[in-house]
């Protein structure tokens, strides 16, 4: 009995002290941020990024604009998968 009451007192404190934290925490952040009023700068205009698909025959094209090489690993690739497919059934 008696361990179990020293326990639940340490249990206690230990949540106290963790509420106690928590509320210094999040103080703390607070003046922080309006000690730091510095004004935001100016914002960035957004340059449209190519979407992934664009990426990727980005990366698998070896010269810039070179067709031929990019049909032809979308070929092979279409074959390993098709192997692939052949080799599960």
């Amino acid at each position: 009995m008696m361990m179990d009451q020293f326990l639940s007192s340490l249990l206690q404190v230990v949540i106290v002290l963790d509420v106690v934290g928590l509320l210094a925490y999040f103080a703390l952040g607070a003046l922080k941020r309006r000690r730091k009023s510095v004004p935001a700068p100016a914002p960035v205009p957004v340059v449209a990024r190519p979407g992934w698909w664009q990426r990727v025959r980005q990366r698998l094209s070896f010269r810039p604009g070179s067709q031929e090489d990019l049909e032809a690993s979308l070929h092979n690739l279409r074959r390993v998968l098709h192997s692939y497919q052949q080799g599960l059934a």
